[in-house]
């Protein structure tokens, strides 16, 4: 056999050899990875929530508000929430709307199960908000599910009470004294799962507390946040920092 031909085969050999080894360790930094995926723990469940294909669900259009004498239509969709309060053990099943009418004795019972927890104060809430209630729970596939409220309506009072505290993240202008928002949670459904649940809505604020696990929704502008007691600790102290300095 030539020299050249041996050559030749010897080239091949060794290109055959590094291109196995090449595969062999590109499979090895893939696996790790791959059985991530495909086992039942997820290393990023972040992004596996963002992945997650909702139920078509939409919004349903504004509802009319008939007198309180009016009978409830008799056919039509059936809007249902059921509604948990921990603190007070308090559970509400109702049937707030039936096609395009909201019913008034549903509602009454909705404001009363929402009301003020510090004062007992009741107001009348948007009913758009149980709508988007109602919409987040079929898009997740639980149109069955518990909301389990930690928050509902707030007077001004309490609101001021609140943001005088300094332990909560109340807003100024918070849409919980509009009666216009609601902070829950749902038994079984990841806090980023609901979150985005209600942010593909797109009907008002969402908001997301990591620390405590829960949701924020409301019917205000659309806007979305999320609330990190450090980064408001900082915030809070380079506002004190800017103060001082304009008095210096």
């Amino acid at each position: 056999m030539s020299l050249s031909l041996t050559n030749s085969l010897r080239s091949l050999f060794f290109s055959r050899r590094l291109a196995i080894l090449f595969a062999f360790i590109s499979l090895s930094a893939v696996a790790p990875y791959a059985s991530a995926r495909t086992s039942g723990t997820h290393r990023h469940p972040r992004l596996h929530a963002l992945a997650h294909a909702f139920v078509n669900a939409t919004l349903p259009g504004a509802g009319l508000l008939p007198e309180d004498d009016d009978e409830p239509p008799a056919e039509g969709q059936k809007y249902e929430l059921k509604l948990a309060h921990g603190p007070t053990g308090e559970i509400l099943d109702v049937v707030y709307r039936i096609g395009n009418t909201y019913i008034p004795e549903a509602l009454d019972k909705l404001n009363l199960f929402l009301r003020d927890s510090h004062n007992q104060e009741v107001n009348a809430y948007d009913p758009r908000t149980f709508d988007v209630l109602h919409t987040m729970l079929a898009k997740l596939g639980k149109s069955n599910g518990v909301i389990d409220v930690l928050s509902g309506y707030r007077s001004q009072e309490t609101n001021d009470m609140l943001r005088e505290s300094g332990t909560t993240n109340a807003a100024e202008h918070s849409q919980h004294i509009l009666a216009k928002a609601v902070d829950l949670r749902v038994p079984g459904v990841p806090a980023p799962l609901l979150r985005d649940a209600a942010k593909s809505i797109g009907a008002g604020g969402v908001g997301y507390y990591p620390a405590s696990q829960f949701v924020h929704i409301d019917v205000g502008p659309v806007r979305q946040w999320t609330f990190t007691p450090h980064a408001v600790r900082r915030h809070s102290r380079r506002s004190r920092a800017r103060a001082r300095s304009r008095h210096i």
